[in-house]
C-alpha cells in the first residue's frame, strides 16, 4: 500500500534519497492542498540521513502526514528530487500548494521555489521567534552600554 522512489549514487549504485507515503495519503493531499508543511531532522538515526517530513493541514486544523523522505544530503538537488516526486503525488496541475512552510534551509527554500514557483514559501514562527531572541537580546545589552 506505499508508494515509493528512491535514488541511487550512478558508479556504487549506493541508494542517496527514499521517498516513500501511504498511498492512503494521495487522498487528503488533492483534498487539502492550500497549505503545506515541510520540516526535517537532522541525522538522527542510525543512518546519519536526513528524515524529512512533509504534513498537510484539512479546512478544520487538523494535521495529516503526507509523505516522508530519508536524504542523504541537505542540497538544493536533493530537495528539488524529493519535492518533485510530492509533486507526482497531486492528480491536477492546479492542485499544486499554494503555501508551503518550511524552516530556514536557503537550499529547501530555493528547491520550492523551482518545483512550485507559483507558491508562497512561509517561515515557521517557532524558528523566527528562536533566532529573533538572541539577536534583540545583543541590541538591547549594546544599547544599555551606550545609555551609560
Amino acid at each position: 500500500m506505499y508508494v515509493h522512489w528512491c535514488r541511487c549514487e550512478e558508479v556504487s549504485n549506493v541508494v542517496q534519497d527514499i521517498f516513500w507515503t501511504h498511498s492512503d495519503s494521495t487522498k487528503p493531499v488533492n483534498s487539502f492542498n492550500i497549505i503545506i508543511l515541510i520540516d526535517s531532522t537532522y541525522k538522527t538515526n542510525k543512518y546519519r540521513m536526513s528524515l524529512l517530513e512533509v504534513v498537510g493541514i484539512t479546512s478544520t486544523g487538523l494535521t495529516f502526514f503526507v509523505a516522508f523522505c530519508l536524504l542523504v544530503a541537505e542540497k538544493e538537488n536533493n530537495f528539488v528530487w524529493t519535492l518533485d516526486r510530492f509533486k507526482g503525488l497531486f492528480f491536477r496541475v492546479d492542485s499544486y500548494p499554494r503555501v508551503v512552510v518550511c524552516d530556514r534551509d536557503i537550499s529547501l527554500m530555493n528547491a520550492i521555489k523551482i518545483v512550485f514557483p507559483e507558491a508562497y514559501n512561509l517561515l515557521y514562527r517557532f524558528h523566527i521567534n528562536k533566532n529573533v531572541k538572541p539577536k534583540c537580546k545583543c541590541w538591547c545589552i549594546q544599547e544599555r552600554h551606550e545609555i551609560k
